[in-house]
């Protein structure tokens, strides 16, 4: 089976303080792009568990991948071993804000529901999927997008609008989620978290009249980019990927970005 795990875009990401557990509070709109890795998967009935995969060599160590957590999770819950090999053509940038190891943790415990003897109900696979990580349950939901809060398993749909633009890569950047929460820590100022109403109403408005934010700007260098009238730029996830939503094809991008032309 052949599948693509697409990626997603914060256009709203506030963050609370740090919570007893060590973990933060969220409030955002998510929504996905049509950037995407493609997964080649392979599954077949085993006497013992089993998972190999391909193609993330650069990325992470051997064995240590979200793909692998999620299959090992899947297993162990549903008592069902197998044997799976996934092959992952990498589209995605890695440690950009893009959900790319989640995307691809999501569609492969969604495979793998479809395919068991006795598969999980959706709200056990959601809980299973925040264990692989906080954006899992978005990509779980198949919804194109979303307002997400708590630690990102309160997922609800809100309708969505479509939009054109880029993604924008900085070539020589890179940050880690982990050090980036940790950052935040040192703010002397932490905004309320905004409800699902206030969220939606701006979402809804032309885009020239958005005041969407990302809290993680003040941990990321600012993109030297004049946004034209009626366009808008932001920053994604934690960083270090940044989102144009534009329908202008005018641009002229620093040689140090890599544009990706995308559908929101």
């Amino acid at each position: 089976m052949v599948l693509n795990a697409y990626a997603k875009v914060n256009l709203h990401l506030a963050v609370g303080s740090k919570l007893e557990n060590g973990y933060h509070p969220i409030s955002s709109i998510f929504q996905l792009c049509s950037l995407c890795d493609v997964l080649d998967i392979t599954c077949n009935d085993s006497s013992v568990f089993s998972c190999n995969i391909e193609g993330l060599e650069k990325y992470c160590e051997k064995g240590k991948s979200t793909l692998d957590k999620a299959a090992f999770l899947f297993s162990q819950e549903t008592e069902w071993n197998f044997s799976l090999n996934v092959k992952v053509t990498k589209n995605i940038p890695t440690q950009a804000g893009l959900g790319g190891g989640s995307s691809d943790a999501a569609t492969l415990l969604l495979y793998l529901n479809s395919i068991c003897p006795e598969p999980l109900e959706m709200s056990i696979l959601m809980e299973l999927g925040l264990e692989v990580g906080c954006d899992v349950p978005f990509f779980l939901s198949c919804f194109r997008a979303a307002y997400v809060s708590g630690l990102g398993e309160n997922v609800q749909e809100i309708e969505p609008r479509n939009f054109e633009g880029f993604i924008l890569v900085p070539y020589a950047q890179k940050v880690s989620t982990k050090e980036a929460y940790e950052a935040l820590d040192s703010r002397e100022t932490i905004l309320p978290l905004e409800d699902k109403d206030t969220l939606v109403s701006i979402y809804n408005k032309d885009v020239s009249q958005w005041n969407f934010r990302n809290d993680f700007t003040l941990v990321n260098k600012s993109l030297d980019l004049k946004v034209k009238e009626g366009d808008f730029l932001g920053l994604t996830g934690s960083g270090s990927c940044y989102f144009l939503i534009t329908d202008k094809s005018s641009y002229s991008f620093d040689s140090n970005l890599e544009a990706i032309k995308v559908s929101f």
